[in-house]
Order: structure tokens, then sequence, then C-alpha cells
């Protein structure tokens, strides 16, 4: 599923190559802005300055994602135009992607104090019983962590509550581990590549979010395709597959766009 993944998310770019250029340019001018403040950092992480410069990059990374994640869906789902693609995922951008963050922020704050407390050890003497807890709350947070990639494009391809998106990424987290870090090992990689100004400024902020989504649609077809047939589909049997459009090109479309 992996390799379809990358392979879907790779034509999506290519596709929309100079309509997600521009997006990419948009997008870092407000992260270089934000990012200024921390050459000039005077080493206090905690301070009130520092926190709130990290949640604010945190929360301007998390719409950034949701809306490139947004925009993708709007392209598998054919909607017209550049103005109803971007319409429709401004609007998943804004309406779930703020109040979903906010509860991911306050389940984040509520592990971060767990760890602080239990790594103080001002109230708690039993080292071995504070160093499981620890453990805990921090492998807790890994798994939060991996459940929210699965959050970002859920919030386009489904409609639930709020909180029930959280509950989602957790299932789908725990039903398809070896998967999850896959992708989560894959996004790593691509945001990593950041750190090269090429890539930076031409695809850095919008690709791992093409990824995430296309990611997930492979995911759900799996799921369709099982609920269709009722057995186990072998790889090449993937309900949806041969149709479409993204996953049946080969690397001669590169140099004979024209066949598409």
């Amino acid at each position: 599923m992996l390799k379809r993944a990358l392979k879907m998310s790779f034509w999506v770019w290519y596709d929309y190559m100079g309509t997600w250029f521009v997006f990419n340019l948009c997008f870092i001018c407000p992260m270089i802005f934000l990012s200024i403040p921390l050459w000039s950092f005077d080493g206090e992480f905690f301070s009130l300055s520092g926190i709130f410069l990290f949640l604010l990059m945190g929360a301007y990374f998390f719409f950034v994602n949701v809306f490139v994640s947004s925009f993708t869906v709007a392209i598998f789902e054919h909607k017209e135009g550049l103005r109803e693609k971007f319409v429709y995922a401004l609007r998943i951008a804004v309406l779930k992607a703020v109040p979903v963050f906010f509860l991911f922020f306050l389940l984040f704050l509520i592990l971060w104090v767990n760890v602080w407390f239990y790594v103080s050890g001002i109230f708690f003497d039993f080292l071995w019983v504070k160093y499981v807890l620890m453990g805990f709350f921090i492998w807790f947070g890994l798994f939060t962590f991996l459940a929210l990639l699965w959050v970002i494009p859920s919030l386009s391809f489904k409609k639930m509550a709020f909180w029930r998106y959280i509950y989602w990424g957790y299932v789908l987290l725990l039903a398809n581990p070896y998967f999850s870090f896959q992708v989560f090992f894959c996004y790593t990689m691509l945001c990593f590549w950041n750190v090269f100004p090429l890539f930076f400024f031409f695809i850095g902020m919008v690709i791992p979010s093409i990824f995430l989504t296309c990611a997930y649609e492979i995911l759900s077809r799996r799921y369709e395709g099982l609920q269709t047939s009722g057995d186990k589909l072998e790889d090449y049997q993937i309900f949806k597959d041969y149709e479409d459009e993204f996953l049946n090109r080969s690397w001669e479309h590169l140099i004979k766009p024209w066949k598409l």
C-alpha cells in the first residue's frame, strides 16, 4: 500500500504542479516570519513567549496540512475549477481544523503535565513506578501523534463530531499499526527534507500532506474492497485501483505527458 500511496501522491502533485508551487510559496512566507524570532531566541524555551510561538507555529502547520489535504480530496472528488477546490479546502481548514487542533492541544497539554509531574518527582517517591508511568505517557504521546496523522485527512473524507476524529485516528492506528508506522516514517522524511532550500521552496510545505491524503485514500479503498467482496484482497485486487487515473501511469508519462 505504501508504494501505491507514494505513486499516487507524486502524480497528484505532478498534475497540479503550478498550483502546488504557488500554494507552497504562500504557505512558507508566514512560516518564515514565525521562525525569525528563533534566530534571536534567548534560550528560555519554556518562557511564555517561546511557548506561544511554538503553539502558533504548530497551529499554522496543522492548518496548512488540513488545507492541502482537503484540496487533494477535492481533486479526488473531481470538483470543478480551481476556485471551487480552493473554497472547499478553506472551509474544511477553518471550520474543522481549528476545533480539532484545540482538542489535540488539550490532550498533549495533559500528557506533558503528566510527564513533567513524574519527571520532577516532587510529589512521588516510588522510583520504579515513576519511570513506568513516565514511559507510559511518553509512549501514549507518540501514539497520539501517529493518530493525528490519520486525523488530518479524515477531516475531509468523513463527517462526524469533532471529538470522534480523535477516536477515529486511534482506530486506524490500532487497526493498521505497520502501515501507520510506514506512513509516519515517510511523512517524517518528507518533512526532514525541508532542510534543503530547493525542496523547501518548491514542494516542502505541500508534499507531506498530499502523501498523507493519498495514504488515507489507499487505506480506505482497501476497507471498501474488503467490505464489497467479503474476502481478503490481494494487493493487485484492491478496489478501484484499476480505474484510478493516478495509479495507472508509468514513468513514460513524465517525458510524454500528452499520453495521459
